[in-house]
């Protein structure tokens, strides 16, 4: 079971050489779909990152195939007071009931302390068509409440799409 994720952004030349120089982690490149010189390298090894400016989540909860293959829907959602148990058991749900064609699906806290209230859906699809399916689905409808900005909430998202 993976019990932390992290990740980094840079270029394909230095994301590059850290997959050679760990050949024993489980890396992901992607690509951000919405900035295409935007590239994330994910490592899904569990182990101490060995990022020098790292994102780290802590997981709480997941379903997954054996190889996180697809693409990657991250979704970042920090709201304040009585909402976030609500979103808190709106995220389970998704992760538990694994909508649709999801291959998998991560729900993590940020492991900053000052962070630690931003909760992270971060879901697997085979295509891009599977995860609009998904958004145009009642399973997401549940999350439509927190994928908005307002006062008392701070949304983002971003598909990342796997290097060949």
């Amino acid at each position: 079971m993976l019990t932390k994720l992290s990740f980094t952004f840079g270029s394909h030349q230095i994301l590059q050489g850290i997959m050679s120089k760990h050949p024993d982690r489980k890396f992901k490149l992607m690509q951000a779909s919405t900035h295409s010189n935007k590239l994330a390298l994910f490592d899904l090894s569990s182990l101490e990152t060995i990022f020098k400016t790292p994102v780290i989540l802590n997981v709480l909860d997941e379903t997954m195939n054996s190889n996180y293959n697809g693409l990657f829907y991250y979704q970042s959602f920090e709201v304040n007071g009585d909402r976030q148990q609500v979103l808190y058991n709106s995220l389970q749900k998704v992760v538990n009931d694994k909508p649709g064609n999801m291959n998998a699906g991560l729900m993590m806290s940020v492991a900053n302390k000052a962070e630690s209230a931003t909760l992270i859906l971060l879901t697997v699809w085979d295509s891009f068509e599977d995860l609009t399916a998904w958004k145009n689905s009642d399973s997401f409808a549940a999350l439509t409440n927190f994928t908005s900005m307002g006062s008392d909430n701070y949304y983002y998202d971003e598909t990342y799409r796997p290097i060949a």
